[in-house]
């Protein structure tokens, strides 16, 4: 594994350095470009014009053969400059060149004739084949016809200064260090994150990146880490359900198998008396098996892609019957408990599924039952608000922990002191309550005080207009 890691690096290093190499080949380059087009042409440009003056100084001269002359050594020993004086028949007048540079062709005469100054190019034994000789060619004199040419060796540019040189090289040496310090602030918190990643996928649930910083290495750590974070969580929860519904599903079928034993005994009596538990035991299972199905079902609902048809039965629903018939079931099923009923007049229709809405307010009022002692009060409130319905239910009952809530709409999750009073239940209640009204485009909040009791607060859309 290290080594792999070690590859992975070196990879990245090699990839990040070959980029600063390229670079520093661009900025070479790009330094050339520089150096030709702001210095050399310049340069060159400036070398024509004292040509131009220097030969303007010796046309006078042509008929003085020494004075001529004279002057020709004089500028080739100041200024290095070769230069051969010949007539338009191409007959060489002067010269301070051991080398006799080619007379012009006739094309070039005629062009030198009209710009007056020249530059081109001309192979010899002196020079390389692929680099030619530049050379520059003045007219004498500067207006007029033709007389006489000189012919003079353009001069190379002086190379930059030493110093200039130097700032390039360390120009260059600080490029080399800053990337490969800026190769390993990039590798290593990759490193970090995919050891991370690869921690976590071999099961260790409990890693976490950790990094803290405010770029988007940072973000990324972040991210990963919530993604963990909730990861863990469901497969904690999926883990906590096998044991959950085992054991709801243990004390209904012992029961069943009692019952069962008992009428294959023979007493008839017993068995006949058995019945009823066997169909409530039955119920029960039936229960908690539709609940695991529904939560399923409105997972599908709550993350479909966009256009897929929702699994819900929609009609419009009588915000008043639904929450009356909710009120008589509970009634019927918790007549130890005092349920007090307030409902506004002219309640909102509703577009609804009325099988799964029911099954949402049901939830939330036995949660209200059982949570809370015999014989206390379970409130039951249904008003217009914003347009929509509002459906409050609270009770007096053991009420909820400040740290329990945040998990209370996790599936399969029970609080302490639900599992402390053994209530029952696989933490499927308010989750799909939750999911149920969120299906139907509404929220479902929570209120709780522990020992005073808890408040639930449903908010649904009212159907749009007929």
């Amino acid at each position: 594994m290290t080594s792999r890691r070690r590859r992975v690096t070196g990879r990245l290093l090699f990839r990040i350095g070959l980029v600063c190499l390229v670079q520093l080949l661009l900025f070479i380059m790009g330094m050339d470009l520089v150096r030709r087009s702001a210095l050399e042409e310049p340069w060159r440009r400036g070398l024509e014009r004292t040509m131009a003056y220097n030969v303007s100084e010796w046309a006078p001269l042509r008929g003085q053969p020494e004075a001529l002359q004279e002057a020709l050594d004089r500028v080739r020993r100041r200024l290095d400059m070769r230069v051969s004086l010949l007539g338009v028949d191409g007959r060489l007048i002067s010269t301070n060149t051991r080398r006799d540079f080619a007379p012009l062709p006739p094309e070039q005469l005629e062009r030198l004739g009209r710009e007056r100054v020249i530059t081109y190019t001309e192979k010899s034994a002196d020079t390389p084949k692929d680099r030619p000789e530049r050379l520059v060619a003045v007219a004498i004199p500067e207006t007029g016809p033709l007389e006489a040419y000189a012919i003079l060796r353009e001069t190379k540019p002086p190379p930059p200064p030493t110093h200039m040189m130097a700032l390039i090289g360390v120009m260059l040496a600080c490029t080399a260090i800053t990337s490969l310090v800026f190769a390993q602030t990039l590798a290593i918190p990759l490193q970090r994150l995919a050891g991370a990643a690869r921690a976590f996928g071999e099961g260790k649930l409990d890693t976490r990146v950790g990094m803290r910083r405010r770029d988007e290495f940072g973000q990324v750590s972040q991210a990963f880490d919530e993604m963990a974070e909730r990861i863990t969580l469901l497969l904690r929860s999926q883990k906590e359900l096998l044991a959950n519904v085992s054991h709801e599903l243990r004390t209904p079928l012992a029961r069943i198998r009692v019952a069962l034993d008992l009428a294959n005994e023979g007493d008839a009596s017993l068995a006949r008396e058995s019945l009823a538990d066997i169909a409530e035991d039955l119920g029960e299972l039936e229960r908690l098996v539709q609940d695991v199905l529904t939560t399923a079902r409105l997972d599908l609902t709550t993350g479909q892609t966009p256009g897929a048809t929702p699994p819900l039965r929609r009609e419009r629903v009588e915000a008043q019957v639904l929450v009356d018939k909710a009120a008589a079931r509970f009634r019927s099923a918790r007549p130890e408990h005092r349920l007090d009923v307030a409902l506004e007049p002219d309640l909102p229709v509703l577009e609804a599924d009325p099988v799964l809405l029911r099954r949402a307010l049901d939830n939330l009022l036995d949660n209200a039952g059982k949570y809370s002692e015999p014989n206390t009060t379970v409130r039951l409130r249904a008003r217009v608000s914003g347009g929509g319905l509002e459906v409050v239910v609270a009770d007096e009952g053991i009420g909820i922990d400040a740290t329990d809530m945040q998990h209370l709409f996790t599936p399969f999750f029970r609080s302490d002191r639900s599992r402390a009073r053994k209530t029952g239940g696989v933490g499927l209640g308010l989750a799909l309550a939750r999911r149920i009204v969120v299906a139907h485009g509404g929220s479902l909040s929570l209120e709780s005080q522990p020992g005073q009791g808890t408040t639930a607060r449903v908010q649904l859309p009212a159907a749009p207009q007929a």
